[in-house]
């Protein structure tokens, strides 16, 4: 079915040499003026189809893609095959796979490159609470130094001291030349690389892709952009589509400024704004431009809807997480009773870390859920499995277990060596401190202070309880300690905090906060161990981050923590 175009959609699809950037506002069409500008350098401009390149950020919008231009040129009797569709990723493995002759099995495999550089962080005797915490960290640091193509020796490290940070990346970088593979960072990077030293090469991936067009390009980064610059010219056939207003990979090395330099790198760039939305409600849109409008950096466009006005947004101010929670798990009930699908409803937030109210709820009222992304459990948090060890030793403190978690949580001075002797000797680690001839007076005297604080603890309610190992045994103090020991902000680890904090109900006991601690993680293990095996959308409400939910739609969608300084 051949669809009618608005005349900015026209435009868009009838653009055919130089430069061209089009920003598309949510619902706009987008996806369809890319296909259809396909079909028209195809068959109007008699454009081989096997010189034009689509570049999507994933696989599943690559595959959409290209399906739904597959259906067009079959509609329209086009012989169109020979398109190149693929993402970053895949469309630079195949340069160097063309150069190089680099093979799927040459790529190194996420477990593969997780097992190297925890060899690599364990051989360092670091000091960190959660390997795999760490771990992400650095992977995540060392994808952002090479997006930017930064030289090494230039770097200053964020998730640990550069000279650590140095010597892992030099250790990694040799290890798979040892093994000859590459990761997927260096797919752009060694592309980027290649291509700038070979004139020759560059000139015959120039020619092979003589028209490319990008999606999503507000989620560029910079070896990206630098990268396809070069492929692009000298004829500079560059069609790029995004919204400033949509970036939100930032995090991940995206630069939406790109977005806005593009007229400036390309300066006879033709302009064109699909700004009529065939999605949402007018009362939606006005809402939403109230709120963007405000960035100071951004393209000025303001959406017109096809639909009516329409319900204005609602607007709920509950006191806190929790009851945000309550409110949004009552609304869900009513509407569910009024006939509207838990499946059409969807629960959004900012991080996985506001997830914790809604699963604790949800669980509580066998409301089925299903989580968008693998959000992580915040009660598997090494934090929260602090205080566990807290209130598991107020009940029992010759559980050796917790006592070798939390002994120096905050600092009591007990050596590693301390710890050894004790475990050695066997039986109640406690005991056998208390009985070590190596601990001076003071530090009896801390273990002393540390016995009394459980006895307290094993009065209070759990709410209390947290608030008491947080602020009078001093957990919260060794939080900032160990952050800045690591050099990363506190800021995250205290909101885990407040977060455990606020989870606890008023009147939950110790033990009662126990038992729903375990009966979430076994939960959440069995839903990840389904999903597992059967990776299929699971029925219910849909729980998702703001990033996790894009491109999806649903009957009602509930926007949470909307507080400012944490969304927007």
């Amino acid at each position: 079915m051949i669809l009618e175009l608005n005349d900015h959609q026209k435009k868009a699809v009838g653009h055919y040499e130089g430069p061209m950037m089009v920003l598309a506002g949510p619902g706009s069409g987008k996806t369809m003026v890319i296909t259809y500008r396909l079909k028209n350098l195809i068959q109007k401009h008699q454009i081989a189809p096997n010189r034009i390149l689509v570049i999507t950020f994933t696989k599943a919008a690559s595959l959409e893609m290209k399906q739904r231009f597959e259906h067009l040129a079959k509609e329209e009797g086009i012989y169109a095959s020979g398109v190149n569709f693929g993402t970053f990723h895949a469309v630079f493995f195949r340069i160097l796979r063309g150069i190089y002759g680099y093979t799927v099995e040459q790529v190194l495999r996420e477990e593969e490159k997780e097992a190297i550089l925890r060899e690599l962080i364990r051989k360092e005797e670091l000091s960190y609470e959660d390997e795999q915490d760490f771990l992400m960290e650095l992977q995540t640091e060392i994808s952002l130094m090479k997006n930017e193509l930064m030289d090494l020796s230039y770097y200053h490290a964020m998730c640990c001291s550069t000279e650590v940070f140095r010597h892992i990346v030099t250790q990694y970088e040799r290890k798979k030349h040892k093994l000859g593979k590459i990761d997927f960072d260096d797919m752009i990077c060694l592309c980027y690389e290649t291509l700038k030293k070979n004139p020759s090469v560059l000139s015959w991936w120039q020619k092979r892709f003589q028209y490319i067009l990008i999606d999503e390009f507000q989620d560029i980064n910079r070896s990206q952009y630098e990268t396809i610059k070069m492929l692009a010219a000298p004829e500079n056939h560059l069609f790029v589509v995004g919204d400033d207003d949509q970036s939100i990979y930032k995090f991940r090395g995206a630069r939406p400024e790109f977005l806005l330099q593009f007229p400036k790198d390309f300066p006879h760039t033709q302009q064109v704004i699909l700004d009529v939305n065939y999605r949402s409600t007018q009362g939606i849109l006005e809402a939403s431009y109230n709120v963007i409008k405000n960035n100071q950096q951004r393209y000025e466009k303001k959406m017109k809807a096809i639909h009516d006005f329409g319900k204005k947004p609602i607007l709920l101010q509950p006191e806190d997480s929790q009851d945000e929670a309550a409110l949004v798990t009552e609304l869900i009930n009513k509407l569910h009773q009024k006939g509207v699908p838990l499946e059409e409803m969807a629960v959004l937030f900012r991080t996985n870390l506001q997830a914790r109210a809604f699963i604790d709820l949800f669980l509580d009222y066998h409301l089925p859920f299903y989580l968008r992304d693998e959000t992580p459990n915040i009660y598997d948090h090494w934090i929260a499995k602090d205080i566990e060890a807290y209130f598991q030793l107020c009940f029992n403190i010759h559980q050796n277990e917790y006592i070798q978690r939390i002994i120096n949580k905050p600092k009591r001075y007990i050596s590693k060596g301390s710890m050894v002797d004790a475990k050695k000797r066997g039986g109640s680690i406690i005991d056998q401190l208390y009985q070590s001839p190596s601990l001076k007076s003071w530090q009896l005297n801390r273990l002393e202070e540390l016995q009394f604080h459980l006895q307290q603890l094993a009065k209070k309610k759990a709410k209390e309880g947290i608030r008491y190992i947080r602020n009078t045994i001093g957990y919260q103090e060794f939080l900032v300690e160990y952050s800045e020991y690591r050099n990363i902000d506190s800021k995250g680890l205290r909101e885990i905090l407040d977060e455990l904090q606020e989870g606890a109900r008023e009147e939950q006991s110790i033990e009662d906060w126990l038992s729903h601690v375990q009966a979430v993680r076994w939960e959440l293990a069995q839903r990840k161990q389904a999903f597992k095996y059967n990776k299929t959308k699971q029925p219910g409400i849909t729980l998702s981050t703001l990033h996790g939910a894009k491109g999806l739609e649903f009957q009602v969608v509930f926007i949470t923590g909307a507080v400012e300084g944490v969304l927007p």
